[in-house]
């Protein structure tokens, strides 16, 4: 989020003091992301922490407190039991809870991880291509010692559907607005009306497929794009888990296909000590279904959700520079990706 949350930050300082017994200083605003707002907490002995703050006014917020039922426990065991450290894991409660609620928001509080995230590094070096790769892969071999995980199953999720459709007509719907941020969605957005039909068809076929072929199903991070990444002191460090679920072994790959895959999937079948069978056909469908997810939820930040004007402006930007200005790219991207695979496995 781009603007704080409406609060009184002592309240919210005095919470978190009652819940964690942290002793809290300060709070510093970190303006990312859409599913949370985000905080650095700083504790009065030096110490600091990151806080996410999910409003119960907000319904993307609200889907996002369901989804710290299922990863918050299991970051918080794979940080305790060692089977993967180089993640952000949740702080418990004095009460030994992964969150607090108060009356208009749930907050959960994380270790802080030292670093810059790689937001703002494309294209990355090999060498962060390599890490990512066995990243993923040490991320798969853990699947059996999660055990009876919280972890929800890939079930090719495509419910944003409605939202975008609902989106889509109420453009149809006026010719000008006297918002210039939504006459832009007008003139740029409806005029794809036809690509976008035709990629949500594209993606329920592919759905179709995907569910007729059961795939072996691993443990994924589900968002692994740079802003959740952190490379410091020659480790990486995977922050954000609110995707992670236990998904075919291609989700974790689709933002290293094209020039990329290589040094990405090289690293990963090193980490294995075995090559894979890719099912390009689920890359395409998770490539395919982000981009008509990402774009449904920034069209309902505009359109329906109660947001500043900065926000509005930003989630405007996102659609048109890093979104539909991706789509004709994707399919390129993955047929290098596959030709690489194909050279790699003979």
């Amino acid at each position: 989020m781009k603007q704080k949350y409406r609060i009184d930050e002592s309240i919210l300082l005095a919470k978190l003091d009652q819940a964690y017994g942290i002793h809290t200083e300060s709070l510093s605003f970190i303006p990312i992301g859409d599913s949370a707002y985000s905080y650095q907490v700083n504790g009065a002995s030096g110490e600091r922490f990151y806080l996410k703050l999910f409003d119960h006014a907000n319904d993307s917020h609200r889907r996002g407190i369901l989804r710290l039922n299922h990863y918050l426990p299991l970051t918080s065991r794979m940080y305790r039991e060692g089977l993967f450290r180089h993640l952000t894991y949740p702080i418990k409660t004095l009460r030994d809870e992964f969150t607090v609620a108060l009356s208009d928001c749930t907050v959960a509080l994380f270790n802080y991880i030292e670093g810059e995230t790689l937001a703002e590094a494309y294209p990355f070096s090999n060498t962060i291509l390599e890490s990512i790769g066995m990243s993923v892969a040490r991320l798969q071999q853990i699947t059996p010692d999660i055990g009876q995980s919280t972890l929800m199953t890939e079930a090719y999720d495509v419910s944003f559907v409605p939202d975008l459709d609902k989106c889509m007509a109420y453009l149809e719907g006026i010719e000008t607005s006297d918002d210039p941020i939504t006459q832009s969605l007008i003139e740029q957005v409806l005029p794809r009306k036809t690509e976008i039909g035709d990629m949500r068809s594209h993606i329920r076929r592919l759905r179709e497929a995907a569910l007729a072929q059961p795939k072996e199903m691993v443990l994924s991070h589900g968002d692994l794009w740079g802003g959740n990444l952190i490379y410091a002191e020659n480790e990486l460090y995977l922050l954000d888990w609110e995707s992670a679920q236990l998904a075919p072994r291609e989700l974790d790959m689709i933002g290293y296909i094209g020039e990329e895959f290589e040094a990405f999937y090289s690293a990963y079948v090193r980490q294995l000590s075995r090559s894979v069978t890719v099912d390009f056909d689920v890359i395409r469908f998770y490539c395919y279904r982000n981009q008509l997810r990402n774009l449904t939820n920034w069209l309902m930040n505009i359109l329906y959700r109660n947001l500043v004007t900065e926000q509005r402006e930003n989630d405007l930007e996102m659609i048109l520079y890093h979104c539909m200005n991706r789509w004709e790219g994707i399919e390129p991207r993955i047929q290098i990706a596959e030709a690489v695979w194909k050279k790699m496995n003979g």
